[in-house]
């Protein structure tokens, strides 16, 4: 056996090491190179637009657009802009939504500024005639009971409790309604609430039951209800007295 000098063997060891790591070196190289999340990322100095409702051209005015990882709303011209978009997975998206639309959504495979206009779906609204002889068009997906509370702002909810003339309690939903007859009155006294007076309205539901209805919040002290809706036209939410409503017709 020739002796091999310690400083040679030890030096041929290292090459032989090193020899053997490269491939898997490389292989991790490669594979960190093709991540997923390294690749694809998109950005946008601005990108804007103009949202118009797709039956009638007008613009849709407050409606929430988010683009890519920024947020804004529709002006009163419909517009929107946003600066400094970035996202990953290749792609930038757009997605818009309102009360009384079907929410849309647009992929921007491409990153730089951009001008992309949205054309929304809109859906059926529901009509409110008032004592003052005017109509006004609102969401309905919008539409909610509330009044004021003291100190506390405002309580709504899409249903209301109520009671029928027979005492009998029931809970409306908003999509429930068919139509509401004529103005809220003030009764002397309900089923449900004693010799308290309480409000009440004259309402058709969908099951096709026509009959009156008694607010159960006006039992408990709350002097009046109220019919909120966003406007379609302008994006404003509307606040309506059920004594000042003539008749309200749903989809």
């Amino acid at each position: 056996m020739h002796h091999v000098p310690a400083r040679l063997f030890t030096a041929a060891l290292v090459a032989a090491v090193a020899f053997t790591a490269l491939p898997s070196q490389a292989q991790g190289r490669r594979r960190a190179a093709s991540h997923p999340t390294a690749q694809g990322k998109l950005t946008s100095p601005k990108i804007s637009g103009t949202v118009t409702d797709d039956a009638t051209g007008q613009p849709v005015i407050f409606a929430r657009v988010r683009v890519g990882d920024r947020i804004d709303n529709t002006d009163n011209a419909g517009k929107y802009e946003v600066k400094n978009v970035s996202s990953f997975q290749g792609k930038i998206l757009i997605e818009v939504s309102r009360t009384g639309y079907t929410t849309k959504t647009v992929l921007l495979p491409t990153g730089g500024e951009q001008v992309i206009d949205i054309r929304m779906a809109p859906l059926p609204t529901v009509s409110v005639k008032k004592a003052d002889n005017t109509t006004v068009q609102l969401d309905a997906d919008s539409i909610e009971f509330g009044y004021p509370v003291v100190f506390s702002g405002y309580n709504t909810a899409a249903f209301e409790e109520f009671c029928k003339p027979n005492g009998t309690a029931i809970s409306v939903n908003r999509s429930d309604i068919r139509r509401i007859n004529g103005a809220a009155t003030k009764a002397a006294q309900a089923a449900c609430c004693g010799t308290k007076e309480v409000e009440k309205i004259n309402v058709e539901l969908k099951t096709g039951e026509v009959t009156d209805l008694y607010f159960v919040d006006t039992c408990n002290g709350v002097p009046s209800i109220d019919l909120i809706g966003r406007d379609h036209a302008t994006g404003q939410l509307v606040y309506t007295a059920f004594t000042a409503i003539t008749e309200v017709v749903f989809p």
